[in-house]
């Protein structure tokens, strides 16, 4: 069965559920970006100003989500999360935090029994979109991929002061490209599948979920976004990121990996592992993981480079494509298909059985470039 989240408790005082609305158009935000994409299913918000009152809401509508604030007057959220989950077990509750100091003062252990997630809101309603869509993401996984061979990103972050904003920047690349898509549809059922196409986020937070997903599902996986330092066997491990890049480099040389974190020199920690580094702290962390997400996971044009990344050409569609294929220089060719941008760029396009047989082939496989160039061109054919 399908999980979609159509109707949302917020419990949230008065105030800041005022300043949810008047700093990010909370609702306005919600529609824009389901309205934008032609669904019909845009969650619907309900307010309750307190605990209680939340309680009494739930006996008497089905909601799909909980959203509590941090400052409730009559009960704090991790007690009223364990309430919500003795009577609805399966019931999502999510934490919605002001600021990383508030979130300071919960308990370190048993948490996880009573809040699935925890998320800090920055004035920034493009978190909503980002909660519901990790949720629905997370219980659709297994049926998107039995069903549908749908593509994913792997993302490993314990932080969630970052991954606040790493999931709301990777939804909104991939809903602009489905836009972009979309926009260049005939028809409804064209726009449904493109919609469909849009890779799936799967949010762990600690190496043994990490290793989980990737051997599972890793023939889907677009590529990974991992910070360096999360926990390992329970404990915080400063280089789990790094162990984590070495597991999967035994199975994959070429997958897009991207390394983040506050301390720069693990940017050679991350060269020796051949994935891309980014600090945390630099200033233009939002671009470099932009630029990253495009370049690697197809989404976008396709943009041919040379081996030292200079711009050669570029396709918008498959016609294209096949046509630059037949010009393009073979070291341009081996870049690529080094990287595994062409089998990426099929399936973030619904094109999923032509990206499956790109995957799996290595250079290796062929005598010569001008083979492996012929091989893809037949795929298109």
């Amino acid at each position: 069965m399908l999980h979609r989240v159509h109707e949302i408790l917020l419990v949230a005082s008065p105030y800041d559920a005022f300043i949810l609305e008047e700093d990010g158009r909370l609702t306005q935000q919600i529609l824009y970006e389901y309205i934008g994409m032609n669904l019909s299913y845009a969650p619907r918000v309900w307010h309750a100003k307190s605990a209680g009152k939340a309680m009494d809401m739930l006996s008497h509508r089905k909601y799909d989500m909980v959203i509590v604030m941090m400052r409730i007057a009559d009960m704090d959220p991790v007690t009223f999360g364990k309430k919500v989950k003795a009577l609805y077990p399966k019931k999502p509750v999510i934490l919605l935090a002001f600021d990383p100091s508030e979130i300071k003062q919960l308990p370190e252990i048993g948490i996880e029994k009573s809040i699935d997630k925890i998320f800090i809101w920055s004035g920034n309603a493009n978190v909503f979109p980002a909660i519901i869509k990790y949720y629905e993401d997370k219980k659709n996984i297994k049926r998107d991929y039995k069903i549908a061979d749908i593509r994913s990103i792997l993302v490993v972050e314990d932080n969630p002061r970052y991954y606040s904003t790493l999931m709301p920047l990777i939804y909104q690349i991939a809903l602009k490209h489905a836009r972009d898509l979309i926009n260049k549809s005939l028809s409804d059922t064209d726009r449904l599948l493109l919609f469909r196409a849009r890779p799936k986020i799967i949010l762990v937070s600690n190496y043994e979920d990490a290793i989980h997903y990737y051997d599972k599902y890793q023939q889907n996986i677009l590529g990974i976004i991992s910070d360096v330092r999360f926990p390992k066997n329970n404990k915080l491990d400063k280089n789990a990121g790094v162990k984590l890049v070495e597991h999967i480099r035994q199975k994959d040389l070429n997958i897009p990996v991207l390394l983040q974190s506050t301390n720069p020199d693990h940017y050679k920690d991350a060269k020796k592992v051949n994935c891309t580094f980014i600090g945390k702290e630099s200033e233009t962390l939002l671009k470099d993981l932009d630029d990253f997400i495009v370049s690697n996971f197809g989404f976008g044009d396709f943009v041919f480079r040379d081996s030292r990344g200079n711009e050669i050409t570029r396709a918008n569609d498959l016609p294209e494509l096949r046509k630059s294929l037949l010009k393009i220089h073979e070291k341009s060719l081996e870049y690529h298909a080094s990287k595994n941008h062409f089998s990426n760029w099929f399936a973030v396009r619904g094109e999923f059985s032509l990206a499956s047989d790109i995957r799996p082939v290595k250079i290796s496989d062929f005598d010569t470039l001008e083979e492996l160039r012929t091989y893809i061109i037949e795929r298109i054919d």
